[in-house]
């Protein structure tokens, strides 16, 4: 096998891997009765407070559920932080991987009479400034938008006019970046239960989702 064979091989290796961890991920994230709400536990936690206040004991079931519902969510909530954490790594070093030119991309001399420079025909727009956050900048405005009435594909399109991204950027942040499938997160965001995952995801910004996208 020589050198060529082998960095092939290593790379179908690498790829595999990463696309058996990304099914993992989405597997757990989009799976009903691995998720937990945390709104589920505040309610039980208020049962219990409702039936102290009454003087009425508190079954010992509904103190074990309460335990086995909040132990569910701290591990869905690790589980999603360990996947938000590989997303951020393997995107950190995308940028820092330029593909190499191959021969039909390499500059041609100039000619008399032509422009000194011409945008080649696969030519996109840059991306505008850096640092947009997903929860606040991408995933709050596209959700709001679609529960205004438009499609998935209109929200993404405003909202990466008014970021200065590509399309493609933002369907990526909503739906990659949650380990969803487009339709995973359309029938999410219409059944609101994409409440629930992006509390989990981001649970340090509990009340910032509760005000932006009341139920």
């Amino acid at each position: 096998m020589n050198d060529i064979d082998k960095l092939r091989t290593r790379i179908e290796m690498v790829v595999s891997e990463v696309e058996a961890l990304f099914k993992l991920f989405q597997k757990e994230t989009t799976d009903p009765q691995a998720a937990v709400s945390l709104q589920q536990v505040k309610e039980i936690e208020s049962s219990i407070d409702r039936l102290k206040k009454q003087g009425i004991p508190v079954p010992t079931e509904l103190k074990q559920l309460k335990l086995k519902l909040f132990s569910a969510y701290e591990r869905h909530k690790e589980f999603l932080l360990l996947h938000n954490n590989f997303l951020k790594s393997i995107q950190s070093l995308i940028p820092s991987v330029a593909p190499p030119k191959t021969p039909n991309q390499l500059v041609t001399p100039h000619k008399p009479g032509q422009p000194f420079y011409r945008k080649p025909p696969n030519y996109e727009k840059p991306l505008g400034s850096k640092g947009n956050n997903n929860l606040e900048d991408y995933l709050i405005p596209v959700i709001k938008l679609m529960w205004s009435g438009h499609d998935h594909q209109e929200a993404f399109r405003l909202v990466a006019q008014k970021l200065d991204v590509r399309y493609n950027t933002v369907s990526s942040q909503c739906t990659r970046g949650l380990g969803l499938t487009t339709d995973d997160f359309i029938k999410r965001v219409e059944s609101k239960t994409i409440i629930d995952l992006i509390e989990y995801k981001f649970p340090d910004r509990y009340q910032k989702i509760k005000s932006e996208l009341k139920r």
